[in-house]
């Protein structure tokens, strides 16, 4: 019964991942395609949808590949853990960039043939679904944090496992399949004409966005000189990619227009060797844990203090609670609900009254550490909230957005009120 529940949740949850921030670019490229195509016959509509979720359970299926061997060797597993290597990160603005690109038509994706030609067909179809997988497993959503710990917990068989990924697949390709599947639905989707033209700019621009996002991440988890290395890549692989899809406009033919190609090719394989590289950022001092008791809230805004093992002992031996916010700058929903539901002034105000303290579990780059605490708390994914209490409790609040935040800081006031916290000697 409980398989089954995760189960259920986890399809559910792969529904919501659709509009959760980090997926939705993806997601609007991904109908642009079938706003493009909705013309054609239903059948090909129906291969098309099936050859997206065949898109998406084989990149999930490689994920639960790669968990079941994680476990297998003793490792701490998390959804999203993946996205703490710069490697992958730097892949993922790769293809952002260039799917980016292509909308823009500074050149032609062939990727399976049609008709004419360019980028659509079932090979198409597949391709975005590993895309959109690719890009929606930093997030995390209501319902699939059940679903993930299962799948993620030293206890899952490999089928369960894989099973409940397979689960989370299905339903972030669900709205495809019903759009494509159900002619009433498909045909609300608006006819093709000139403002697609219009359409394929903005989604273009969408997705160079989301690289742009991603961008940030992948600078703070290398050195600044291969943060802009890796920017004069982006910038050759562009120019390479321009050179690919305007030979036979310039006039390239037969074998200049081979040489044209080996050039292109070169040009991006060459920048590749000489900028790419991953270097890891200098480590930053430790910053000082706080011995006196003092309101979170510093000129009108949060002044997080950096999450630690240590920092949770120091403090709740104050007899002060903390709140952490458990992130990561990968997490757009977790970048999304900080503006929306924390940096607010209910919140700090609450923050300010109660001084509990505010701190930051920062999980951009690797940490064992705060993963096992997050798997000792029952999650598996981010975000997470959650109020320590001294008296060795916490308050995990639910997935989704803090909608009870503020409540809970007062609750905890309550509980342990401020004139009662111990200044620590210096």
């Amino acid at each position: 019964m409980d398989f089954a529940i995760n189960l259920g949740s986890g399809v559910l949850g792969g529904l919501i991942l659709n509009v959760m921030p980090c997926v939705f670019p993806v997601l609007f490229f991904k109908l642009s395609r079938l706003v493009e195509h909705s013309d054609e016959a239903p059948g090909e509509l129906r291969r098309d949808a099936a050859a997206y979720l065949g898109g998406t359970l084989a990149a999930f299926s490689g994920f639960a590949a790669l968990v079941i061997a994680l476990k297998t060797a003793g490792e701490t597993v998390g959804w999203g853990m993946h996205m703490q290597n710069p490697g992958f990160v730097a892949a993922l603005v790769v293809l952002l960039f260039v799917f980016g690109l292509n909308a823009l038509g500074v050149f032609e994706l062939r990727v399976g043939f049609t008709g004419g030609g360019g980028y659509r067909g079932w090979k198409a179809s597949f391709v975005d679904g590993l895309l959109i997988t690719l890009v929606s497993t930093p997030c995390s959503a209501p319902f699939l944090g059940g679903a993930a710990a299962a799948a993620l917990g030293d206890g899952a068989a490999w089928y369960e496992t894989l099973a409940l990924f397979w689960g989370i697949g299905f339903g972030l390709a669900l709205p495809v399949l019903l759009i494509s599947g159900i002619p009433a639905l498909s045909r609300l989707l608006p006819r093709p004409g000139a403002w697609m033209n219009t359409f394929k700019m903005l989604t273009g621009f969408t997705l160079i966005g989301a690289a742009l996002w991603l961008f940030e991440t992948f600078d703070k988890q290398v050195s600044a000189g291969a943060s802009q290395g890796f920017l004069y890549f982006l910038l050759a692989l562009g120019v390479g990619l321009w050179l690919l899809g305007h030979l036979e406009e310039l006039g390239w033919h037969g074998a200049k227009r081979n040489g044209g190609r080996l050039a292109a090719l070169g040009l991006v394989i060459g920048a590749g060797v000489l900028f790419v590289r991953f270097e890891p950022p200098e480590a930053a001092a430790p910053k000082a844990i706080p011995v006196t008791v003092e309101s979170s809230v510093v000129d009108g805004r949060i002044a997080w203090a950096p999450f630690t093992m240590e920092l949770k002992t120091a403090v709740l031996a104050q007899q002060r609670p903390i709140f952490v916010d458990y992130t990561a700058d990968w997490c757009a929903s977790c970048k999304t609900f900080e503006k929306t539901h924390i940096q607010t002034d209910t919140i700090r105000a609450a923050l300010d009254s109660t001084l509990v303290l505010a701190a930051k579990a920062d999980l951009t780059r690797a940490d064992d550490a705060l993963w096992e605490e997050l798997k000792r708390l029952g999650r598996s994914g981010l975000p997470a909230y959650v109020i320590y209490y001294p008296d060795g409790t916490h308050d995990l609040l639910p997935e989704g957005p803090p909608l009870t935040l503020e409540a809970r800081l007062e609750a905890a006031a309550e509980k342990f009120p401020p004139e009662r916290f111990r200044v620590a000697a210096r």
